[in-house]
């Protein structure tokens, strides 16, 4: 059995789950498809692609929790704590990549214009994933629109409203009808910044206001694959009429 024993792949023990599986399979000696078969999977190739996903992602299915301590020959409570532990270290990463998603974005913000519409999912969606969300519904401000006391601002924001409202003929390819504007001046956190409502005549309409940020629609060739987002952003912008 020597060689064939089970060895760590490229991130397969950056969990204690994975850590624990492959080290407890090392001291029994066992290869693989001999896991996968103590797994209690008929079929070793869907076995195989299961056992993968544990060691790289951390996240037990629940087939493999069922027989896992069986299969490792330890205690069910061991292996509850050791899948408890990954589960803690996947909240743990994925708050600090939410923490410095944050720092980014806040980094890099420049207070906007975002447009209103009658739509908040695109229909249809390709058609906001091929020119992006953010260029259909965000409007870039020159610094002299902001660098003025708030009565002169508002008389710029007024024209840029009108003359976007006008180029645009008061629809957003996808999103249909503008519903109005929201000046956003203040980075929040969590998906959530602060602004002013404005009309689409360019009118202020109330007071700050917390205002939900942007997602994004996503265009690929198979599920998680963004390669044909924003592929047209370079396009000029056609309205097109919603039936």
């Amino acid at each position: 059995m020597g060689s064939a024993i089970i060895q760590a792949r490229f991130g397969e023990d950056r969990s204690p789950i994975g850590r624990f599986i492959l080290e407890r399979s090392r001291a029994l000696g066992i290869t693989r498809s001999d896991l996968v078969r103590r797994l209690r999977y008929r079929d070793i190739g869907s076995g195989h692609m299961a056992l993968s996903a544990v060691l790289l992602t951390g996240v037990v299915a629940p087939h493999i929790a069922k027989h896992l301590a069986n299969a490792l020959e330890v205690d069910d409570a061991l292996v509850e704590s050791v899948i408890d532990a990954a589960a803690r270290q996947e909240c743990d990463e994925a708050r600090a990549r939410r923490v410095e998603s944050e720092r980014a974005y806040v980094a890099s913000f420049r207070p906007h214009l975002q447009v209103q519409t009658e739509r908040a999912v695109p229909s249809p969606i390709f058609v906001a994933a091929l020119l992006t969300v953010a260029r259909l519904r965000i409007i870039h401000l020159p610094d002299e629109a902001l660098t003025a006391d708030d009565e002169t601002r508002d008389r710029n924001i007024k024209t840029i409203i009108i003359d976007h409202w006008c180029e645009n003929d008061g629809r957003v390819p996808a999103f249909g009808g503008i519903t109005g504007y929201v000046l956003v001046l203040t980075a929040g956190y969590g998906g959530f910044d602060f602004g002013l409502p404005y009309s689409v005549i360019g009118e202020r309409s109330g007071a700050m206001q917390k205002i939900e940020r942007l997602g994004q629609a996503t265009l690929g060739t198979r599920r998680g694959d963004v390669s044909l987002t924003g592929m047209l952003k370079d396009s000029p912008v056609q309205v097109i009429r919603d039936r």
